[in-house]
Formats: structure tokens, sequence, C-alpha cells
């Protein structure tokens, strides 16, 4: 059996034409907005607190949208460590 491998949402994006942006990002924020309407809904039942929905979508748009690979990955700890030391 072989196994697929998704290339990592940093090389996805870094290769992608300006044209096939949209294309690539609409059917996720489709997903997102349905998530978010679902959280608000849980939010006003009282199912969840503002503060609990608000978490709940930033994690929602941080895992649609790789937001560790682009961020935490880019920039973790072992990262800045193992790079040359520099002042800004």
């Amino acid at each position: 059996m072989t196994e697929t491998m998704t290339t990592s949402l940093v090389h996805q994006y870094a290769a992608m034409k300006p044209t096939e942006f949209g294309k690539s990002i609409e059917p996720k924020w489709q997903v997102a907005g349905e998530l978010v309407k679902q959280v608000q809904g849980a939010v006003e039942q009282k199912f969840l607190t503002p503060l609990d929905g608000a978490r709940l979508i930033s994690a929602i748009t941080a895992s649609l949208f790789g937001y560790d690979e682009f961020i935490l990955r880019e920039f973790s700890p072992e990262t800045l460590l193992a790079g040359p030391a520099s002042r800004r």
C-alpha cells in the first residue's frame, strides 16, 4: 500500500500562483464559516461561555489554515535558539 503525503501548507502556498489562491482558500473558508455559526449558536444557548466560544473559533481557524505551521513552526523556540543571535 502506498502512502500519500500532503505537502506542507507553507510549501503549497509558497509555490502557488496568485490566481490559485482563491480556489484553494474558499473551501476552507466555507467550512470555517459553518463551524463559527455553530459556535455562535452554542454561546447564545449558553452551552459555551463567550470566552470559550472565542477560544474555539480561534482553534478552528488555526487548524483549518495551518497557523501552527506558518507561525509556530517558523518561530519555534528551537529554531530561535539554533539561529545566530541578532539584535533588532
